[in-house]
């Protein structure tokens, strides 16, 4: 089995184990919880984990089922959501649920009916684009599956009620020749112009989110010698005077990006034109302060203009990167998640599975020829099939004859 929640392997003894969470004292307001060990294999203690839940839910002893909504996510649900996330994916999920306490927050879980979620999710799908509305829809979701894991209600109707699809989002790019027409646009003697490009051109080349881009430093994360970015940080921008380093948008966001020699070439000119001002640690800056992502969709948009080419997002620079790898070197999906930092290959395939496309008739191409064809002139074995057939097979041999 798959990992599974509450359920865990003691190291020493190899024996297994289980926690559940049965609510909270009414009295005192502390988790009522119950271990168990001792079990031989994992679906054991899964299978008595899941059996106490439900006998502690028939005899009615899960306690705070008259807690509302808004007063789980306040007290419960969000200070476990803060301890298992990165500080910034907290933060960026708070306008959602306030939004979902604003329509669920005097109601008690248990009360909430499938009718009335569907309701929501109408309202959703209605007002919001189907991506918004699907986050929306999905956090709303993993309250209602934690407020059944506590015994607060029996099934997680929102799971019953269906999902929102993911939309198919089109993100446009540039393909190598566009990028050559926009690098035409760029006057190097000109030093904003200078910066300009180096930003296009290390986005396009690595594949960086763009606030991982914004959050180099030259002596933390770039080693020219051994030609590498190292991705550790994203760069959070609150105004011109206040920013900070985040951690990256998943786990798998931290890593390292080999660097082409063009551009550490780039780079290094780019860092001796920046020390002509002065000490400046950011790479991407050209006055000492960290870029903004609303400079750099000005400085894409203005140069895709001049070049005569489509206009697209600074994240567009990003997709353009892995058009390249896929379309001009057909880099295998893992190259591909590894640069990128995905956290799941699935991830990959999901938004560029659609770029290898192509790739199934160069597979055939190569091979046609591969396979020598050397066949017998006389039959090396004995008819073990059909007997009529056998049968009829000899005697229209005879007729021939």
């Amino acid at each position: 089995m798959a990992k599974i929640n509450g359920v865990y392997q003691d190291k020493k003894t190899k024996k297994w184990y289980f926690y559940a969470s049965l609510g909270f004292d009414a009295a005192t307001g502390k988790r009522i919880q119950k271990m168990k060990r001792g079990f031989n294999t994992q679906r054991d203690a899964y299978e008595a984990r899941i059996e106490l839940l439900k006998d502690a839910q028939d005899i009615g002893i899960l306690s705070n089922t008259d807690m509302n909504y808004k007063t789980f996510i306040d007290e419960i649900f969000l200070p476990d959501y803060k301890a298992k996330v990165e500080i910034t994916t907290y933060e960026n999920r708070q306008s959602v649920l306030q939004k979902i306490k604003n329509y669920f927050g005097k109601k008690k879980p248990a009360d909430i009916s499938a009718m009335e979620i569907q309701r929501f999710k109408n309202n959703l799908t209605k007002n919001y684009s189907q991506a918004y509305a699907r986050a929306v829809y999905g956090m709303f979701s993993q309250t209602i599956e934690m407020a059944k894991n506590l015994g607060m209600l029996k099934h997680n109707l929102v799971k019953r009620v269906g999902t929102i699809p993911k939309a198919k989002v089109r993100v446009e790019f540039w393909s190598r020749e566009e990028f050559e027409k926009v690098l035409t646009t760029f006057d190097l003697g000109d030093y904003y112009d200078h910066y300009s490009f180096v930003i296009v051109w290390l986005y396009f080349m690595t594949g960086l989110r763009v606030n991982e881009g914004t959050a180099l430093l030259w002596d933390r994360d770039v080693d020219l010698e051994n030609k590498t970015i190292s991705v550790q940080y994203s760069l959070r921008l609150k105004n011109k005077d206040s920013w900070e380093f985040g951690p990256t948008k998943t786990k798998a966001g931290r890593r390292t990006i080999a660097l082409d020699n063009d551009t550490i070439e780039i780079l290094k000119n780019w860092k001796a034109k920046q020390e002509e001002f002065g000490k400046i640690d950011f790479v991407l800056s050209y006055n000492g302060n960290p870029t903004w992502k609303s400079t750099i969709n000005r400085i894409v948009k203005r140069h895709a203009k001049l070049a005569s080419v489509k206009e697209i997002q600074p994240k567009g620079l990003r997709h353009s990167h892995a058009s390249l790898l896929i379309n001009e070197q057909n880099a295998n999906p893992l190259i591909v998640k590894e640069r990128l930092g995905h956290e799941d290959i699935k991830t990959t395939l999901g938004i560029y599975g659609h770029l290898y496309t192509n790739t199934n008739f160069e597979v055939a191409n190569k091979l046609t020829g591969l396979i020598k064809i050397n066949t017998s002139s006389e039959r090396k074995t004995k008819f073990q099939g059909n007997q009529s057939f056998q049968y009829n097979h000899s005697k229209n041999t005879k007729d021939t004859q």
